[in-house]
């Protein structure tokens, strides 16, 4: 079940059912988790041709492929047995996250909701090239980029418009959970924006279906805890479009 979340749509009751909780986290009173905190799993979402061929994607979609299909299913199960029972699964409302979604939710038994707030970076006019199309067409220019000398490629977003928009769309999802546990699927260089500005180290590689939990306090996320990350001890640049 897909939809977009719209003006006056109301998100399902939580079923009775074991919550997942992060591998790490904040204990409340008794060992349980204090349910004043919201929690939330933002993951990257699956493979793409685009990914296998390292073409820049931004806000133009390629599809899954079939094995991103069958490890998408493959995390979704994993979370279901592990308990996590969100009351709805967000997107970005772009094919590949939420394709990546939906086989998720299908697993968890939750609707999709997309939200353009969720997108990943707009690569401008360097969507659809690979790293060494771009050098061929824009000498220098992508990394000065990588080094932040330059905020945004042509045509792009910079971060802090990236930023924005995600803080509007996470809002407007906590208008709709209030306190509890959801999940959100998006793209690899925006969950880095969000899980780098939240604590977690610059270094962290998110593959395909990887990503962070974080806690939810004053509808900011903090306390950023990895799912199946990794950490690139070379000296960092910023990645591509994911």
């Amino acid at each position: 079940m897909a939809g977009r979340a719209g003006r006056g749509q109301t998100v399902p009751r939580a079923r009775t059912r074991r919550r997942a909780e992060p591998p790490t986290g904040r204990p409340g009173r008794h060992g349980a988790y204090d349910d004043d905190v919201s929690r939330v799993l933002l993951i990257r979402h699956g493979e793409t041709q685009w990914n296998a061929e390292r073409r820049w994607q931004g806000w133009r979609d390629s599809p899954l492929t079939a094995a991103a299909e069958a490890q998408a299913a493959t995390r979704a199960a994993g979370l279901a047995a592990a308990g996590f029972a969100p009351r709805a699964l967000w997107s970005s409302d772009l094919g590949r996250a939420r394709r990546t979604a939906e086989i998720v939710a299908a697993h968890l038994e939750v609707p999709v909701l997309a939200d353009a707030g969720f997108r990943e970076k707009c690569g401008g006019d360097w969507e659809g090239y690979t790293a060494d199309e771009i050098d061929t067409h824009w000498p220098g220019m992508r990394e000065r980029w990588r080094r932040g000398e330059i905020a945004a490629m042509p045509g792009g977003e910079d971060d802090a418009t990236v930023l924005a928009r995600f803080d509007d769309a996470l809002r407007r999802v906590l208008d709709h959970v209030g306190d509890g546990v959801f999940g959100i699927v998006m793209h690899g260089g925006i969950l880095r924006l969000v899980a780098t500005r939240a604590g977690a180290d610059v270094h962290t590689l998110i593959p395909n279906l990887g990503g962070f939990w974080f806690d939810v306090t004053g509808g900011a996320l903090c306390a950023p805890r990895p799912l199946d990350t990794a950490r690139d001890d070379a000296t960092y640049e910023r990645p591509g479009i994911e």
